[in-house]
């Protein structure tokens, strides 16, 4: 019987949700849109975790309730005790964009009386909270979430803020109180009682440094769901600690799963993303032996633009000859594509979804012609809003998560559809931040 129910404001940050279900060998379905009443009941028979991947990280505030609402509602109905909404782990919001307060203010909407833990930590990331401060690894070195190199310059949503409660009061909801790696420490192997000293409030940020703080918040929260709804705004963090606390506790006695992917010939690499990490990962990617293919701004704002079909022509004869692909529309955050595709796409570009909708179209088409064409069977997308787009439009309505090289955080799943050619077919949805260099070499050679 199901015992979480998610929903994933991106796909790539989604199908890492699932994943860390997963792990602990928590039986976890991904959908990539909402699939209906009826399959979400099937699914939660079968099912301990069911996520919902969407695009509301990309919406504007106003727009997120007609994406928000009907998902939530039709989780009320399969009455599960905890209810996700699984943020970026760097909190990626803004009150205008992706507000994760509105996403709270719809939660709430829903479960009127529910607790609201916040809960953004995720250590094994590099993701931290201290003293209600959040801070992000980049490489080898930890930033405050406001002089992060990459989050502090985003695109869309740039962060000049690490207080989760300020953001989040910025954006329309103020969290009561702050659990603190003190009280986390004090806490430790005692969930009853951290969940009766929480039973009474309205909501709390949690600190997290490490598996023992996220375990013990996890624990808490589930104790505290068996007594009244818990709706969570938390990243992959809260269902690493779960699984862990299941195990601990021994409310979860199966093997845990393993981890083998075995090595492809060839690997298409479609990549949307702007991030550093990104832009390092293509240049490896090249020097690695990948052929390279730049995407100009005026084929990425129209999938029917006759360059695309050369561009397709060049992909498949490279395929064919057993050539490896990254595919990109940017490398970096300095790269004058992003400027000179806001400038073409005009007042269009108002919003982060319609170039990114732009983009997984044309994703979607590469992907397909290399699927049906060159026999590819594993794909790497790369880019959270652009990624979500780009599985809508090629046509998967769910994964299910298969391998996991956690020292990547990489997580790769079998696309689950009603068309043949995509069912079964491999995928890793990356974000710009995940992943070493060498993730593209490793994602076809295998772990």
């Amino acid at each position: 019987m199901v015992k979480v129910l998610f929903y994933g404001d991106d796909f790539t940050g989604a199908s890492d949700n699932s994943a860390q279900y997963y792990r602990s060998g928590l039986k976890s379905l991904l959908f990539f849109s909402d699939p209906g009443e009826a399959a979400l009941h099937v699914a939660a028979t079968r099912h301990d975790v069911i996520g919902v991947a969407g695009t509301a990280r990309s919406l504007p505030a106003e727009s997120m309730g007609e994406e928000l609402l009907p998902i939530f509602r039709k989780f009320k109905q399969l009455g599960a005790p905890l209810i996700q909404y699984k943020c970026c782990s760097t909190f990626d919001s803004s009150p205008r964009i992706g507000s994760l307060g509105e996403a709270i203010r719809l939660m709430r909407s829903c479960w009127p009386d529910s607790f609201v833990p916040v809960l953004a930590a995720t250590p094994e990331f590099g993701r931290y909270t201290l003293f209600g401060n959040h801070f992000a690894r980049l490489g080898n070195d930890v930033y405050r979430l406001d002089r992060h190199p990459t989050m502090s310059r985003h695109p869309v949503t740039p962060l000049s803020e690490s207080d989760l409660s300020r953001i989040l009061a910025e954006q329309g909801f103020m969290p009561e109180r702050l659990v603190d790696v003190r009280s986390l420490d004090n806490y430790a192997g005692q969930a009853t009682a951290l969940a009766e000293a929480l039973g009474g409030g309205d909501s709390a940020v949690f600190d997290g440094l490490n598996a023992r703080h996220v375990t013990t918040a996890a624990g808490a929260l589930w104790k505290l769901a068996q007594t009244r709804p818990v709706t969570a705004m938390a990243a992959q963090g809260l269902g690493y600690g779960l699984g862990l606390y299941f195990r601990e506790t021994g409310m979860l006695d199966v093997p845990e799963p393993t981890h083998r992917l075995a090595p492809v010939d060839r690997l298409l690499v479609l990549s949307g993303s702007c991030s550093p990490q990104s832009a390092a990962q293509i240049a490896w990617a090249r020097d690695a032996g990948f052929i390279e293919i730049r995407l100009s701004p005026a084929v990425l704002l129209d999938p029917g633009h006759a360059d695309l079909f050369q561009i397709e022509c060049n992909m498949l004869a490279a395929l064919r000859e057993g050539r490896s692909l990254v595919v990109y529309s940017a490398s970096g955050p300095d790269d004058p594509n992003i400027t000179r595709l806001r400038e073409m796409a005009g007042d269009k570009a108002a919003g982060p979804a319609w170039l990114a909708d732009r983009i997984g179209a044309v994703f979607a088409r590469l992907a397909r012609a290399a699927i049906e064409r060159a026999g590819i069977r594993r794909l790497v997308v790369a880019g959270g809003d652009s990624s979500s787009f780009a599985m809508g439009h090629l046509g998967a309505q769910a994964l299910e998560v298969q391998a996991s090289h956690f020292g990547q955080n990489a997580h790769v799943g079998r696309l689950r559809s009603t068309d043949r050619a995509i069912d079964g077919i491999e995928v890793l949805l990356k974000g710009g931040q995940v992943g070493a260099v060498d993730l593209y070499s490793v994602m076809r050679d295998g772990f």
